[in-house]
């Protein structure tokens, strides 16, 4: 039974791969540093077959033991904070030694890091974090592999799930911006399968993927479309930056603020395909329309 290690498995992107892993037999570790329900991610294979496991570091034996043993790696485990020194900690020096480690593996037969779309074109202190380890991880580990994937929409996904109660509750929707960007939202059953494939490929030639979906909406486009989905009349109510920026940087400070600064610069720019990148048609994957992961999550 081939191994996979999963940082970060215990989100929304890492659950959705970790029941399809294990309906394809692999045994999957979850490592993990703060508290999960261990119980339910074990409750997505059969007994032992899922194996969560707490750690402080990647100095820690037990760990550094299951990754020299492994098959595959995949690091989901990502930061929002707005504080330099935690997004450069969990991020850079994270995957820094991670690749360190990984690189005196001799089981290790492939490493997949997960970006984000469009990370290369927005000037954040997170995007240039991030940008420095997506070179490092390239440089350093010729089996690497960094998906930058778009917006991810599915049943229970973190983006419309926010949404929608909005859009169920009030008939005015604040929209930051003027709504004119463009994004390209994806499925996540897409990725699950893009995902799988690059893992079950013998050799995988390119390092870096673009994933998006077919459809190109505006801000605004998508959330009409949300409305229309539930035939509700909703009004749109346009934020300049220039007034957003000021209150969630004074906002972002406080315990439970809905947003921060480096999650607001996403609405600032287009977040669609660069097209200098390799995609879904890689492994001759079509990805689907968004509109059913609208109407699930209604």
């Amino acid at each position: 039974m081939k191994s996979i290690i999963i940082f970060g498995g215990s989100g929304y992107v890492g659950k959705n791969l970790i029941r399809t892993f294990a309906k394809k037999g692999y045994k999957i570790i979850v490592p993990y540093q703060k508290q999960t329900n261990e119980a339910k991610l074990r409750l997505f294979g059969s007994v032992g077959q899922i194996i969560p496991y707490q750690f402080n570091s990647l100095k820690n034996e037990k760990l550094l033991t299951l990754l020299n043993n492994a098959d595959i790696c995949i690091n989901l485990k990502t930061s929002w904070s707005s504080n330099k020194e935690e997004l450069k900690s969990s991020i850079l020096d994270f995957n820094s030694q991670l690749t360190d480690v990984l690189e005196q593996s001799n089981s290790i037969k492939k490493f997949i890091f997960f970006s984000g779309l469009g990370t290369e074109r927005r000037s954040t202190l997170r995007n240039e974090i991030i940008s420095k380890t997506e070179n490092l991880i390239i440089k350093k580990l010729k089996n690497s592999v960094v998906i930058r994937p778009s917006v991810i929409l599915g049943n229970n996904d973190q983006f419309l799930s926010s949404l929608v109660p909005i859009f169920k509750m009030s008939f005015f929707i604040p929209l930051f911006g003027d709504g004119s960007k463009k994004f390209q939202p994806v499925l996540i059953d897409d990725v699950v399968k893009f995902v799988l494939k690059t893992i079950e490929a013998s050799n995988v030639s390119m390092q870096l993927f673009e994933l998006a979906g077919p459809e190109i909406f505006t801000y605004r486009q998508f959330y009409n479309l949300i409305a229309d989905a539930i035939n509700k009349k909703r009004v749109l109510v346009s934020t300049p930056m220039p007034i957003m920026k000021p209150v969630v940087g004074i906002g972002e400070k406080l315990p439970f603020f809905p947003i921060n600064s480096e999650q607001l610069s996403l609405f600032e720019t287009d977040n669609t395909l660069s097209g200098n990148e390799f995609s879904f048609d890689y492994h001759k994957i079509s990805p689907k329309r968004v509109i059913s992961a609208i109407k699930k999550s209604l």
